[in-house]
């Protein structure tokens, strides 16, 4: 007679395992996303160019989106200011012959001083998550163990 290795009720105990910690690890991805993101966007504020605080005001993070292999949230800038946003972030424009405009910090944004060793202007978003890597880095791992 051959011996059993598994039965019915260890499989269907080991599904019911599985499918806790695969919502338990979703959960704590969700977390950390959302907690990561919020806090770029934070650092994101205090490195934007300042005018009359719109760009700021529009930084924004979305809810955690799941496909069918790929989590991820979205972060940055409202539609409505887009345009705006990525010509402050990259630091100059191109005018309507072909010209490139190179944009250089204004007295407000002058005034916001250094922040963590940036200074506010060009690339505050990608500043900001340079700021955060090591913790994003951090977070994603404890996040990603069970």
């Amino acid at each position: 007679m051959a011996k059993e290795i598994f039965s019915i009720e260890g499989i269907e105990t080991t599904i019911k395992n599985l499918d806790r910690i695969e919502k338990e690890v979703e959960q704590k991805i969700d977390r950390a996303l959302t907690f990561l993101a919020e806090r770029v966007i934070e650092d994101a504020k205090k490195l934007a160019p300042l005018d009359s605080g719109d760009l700021e005001g529009s930084l924004t993070v979305t809810d955690v989106k799941k496909e069918i292999q790929r989590i991820y949230i979205d972060f940055g800038t409202s539609p409505e200011v887009d345009d705006y946003a990525t010509v402050q972030h990259e630091g100059f424009r191109r005018t309507k012959n072909g010209k490139v405009v190179y944009m250089s910090p204004g007295e407000k944004t002058r005034s916001k001083g250094a922040y963590k060793g940036y200074l506010p202007g060009k690339k505050y978003l990608e500043n900001a998550i340079k700021l955060n890597e090591r913790l994003i880095i951090e977070k994603l791992r404890k996040a990603l163990s069970f």
